[in-house]
């Protein structure tokens, strides 16, 4: 549903409207009373998720006004100026808070964790041999290029990763196929700075892509999207002090985050080198926080992932 229908659908609601303002995928008007309010496409069942939340004690949502099967209408609520930094320290705590409020436990059959386990040994095996025959045709280079000559120095960075994945992998196995349990909360699945509204209270919006799944992977995504920015030492401490992991959650979390992406070849040569050096940065900033958070108190803390 674009901006259009959301405006066709404001004026079939009989609301006189003095103002639009177009974003990607909401309208926000003023109406005549000059009070604001957001209209986005209802493909989430809106009201579902509210009514669950605010049972569950989890009442930072923007005001509902109006919701029907095709979008949901909500006050718009004016953001305070705030440190980047501690907007992104703000956030951290909230989603913490929505998953001590929405956790509980479901049972995980032996098939599901093979399905998971093999799913991501694939994953591993497959990053592993992409990069195997990428350093084998770039060694066989006479003259390599800058982006070339990056990614070979830095090779057994990425080897390193996954062979620390793949061990991870396992040992996350042998626990989960005994316990048969997992925890599973309501994820908010697309944390930005921007979906925090700082005001009289916090309020969290952009629900439409919240799912019930595991509670790292909310971290995950912020973090991947926002690693370079902010420090994420700080950020994992305030989240799991508030929301402890299991040591099964947080064997997951890693093997997910050190797994590194694919690299564009097709690109012009700056781009690859810059893209070889972000990866390259990605992967020792994660080294280091995992060093911080994690190998002191794990089996793994002889084993250095960045040497």
């Amino acid at each position: 549903m674009n901006n259009k229908v959301l405006r066709q659908k404001i004026r079939s609601l009989g609301i006189s409207v003095k103002r639009y303002e177009f974003y990607k995928n909401a309208v926000i008007y003023k109406d005549a009373k000059e009070k604001k309010h957001v209209i986005k496409k209802n493909d989430c069942n809106i009201l579902e998720k509210y009514n669950y939340l605010n049972s569950r004690g989890f009442g930072y949502l923007p005001r509902l006004e109006y919701v029907d099967n095709d979008v949901y209408v909500y006050e718009y609520v004016k953001d305070t100026n705030t440190p980047l930094e501690q907007k992104m320290s703000d956030i951290i705590k909230m989603d913490a808070l929505l998953h001590n409020k929405t956790v509980y436990y479901k049972e995980a059959s032996l098939d599901e964790i093979k399905e998971t386990y093999e799913n991501l040994r694939g994953k591993i095996d497959d990053t592993f041999n992409y990069y195997y025959d990428v350093i084998t045709m770039i060694e066989g280079e006479v003259y390599m290029s800058p982006a070339n000559y990056l990614l070979a120095r830095n090779c057994s960075l990425i080897f390193s990763c996954l062979n620390f994945c793949k061990k991870t992998l396992d040992e996350w196995y042998d626990i989960m196929k005994n316990k048969l349990k997992k925890r599973v909360v309501l994820l908010h699945n697309d944390l930005a700075k921007d979906h925090l509204i700082r005001s009289d209270e916090n309020v969290l919006i952009s629900w439409n892509k919240s799912v019930r799944d595991l509670p790292i992977y909310d971290f995950i995504k912020l973090y991947k999207n926002n690693y370079a920015d902010y420090d994420f030492n700080h950020l994992y401490k305030e989240y799991v002090k508030k929301f402890p992991l299991t040591i099964e959650e947080r064997k997951l979390l890693f093997i997910i985050l050190f797994i590194p992406p694919r690299l564009d070849f097709s690109l012009s040569e700056m781009k690859r080198t810059i893209n070889i050096s972000k990866l390259c940065n990605y992967l020792i900033t994660t080294d280091m926080l995992f060093m911080e958070n994690e190998a002191k108190n794990s089996e793994e803390q002889n084993n250095k992932v960045y040497e």
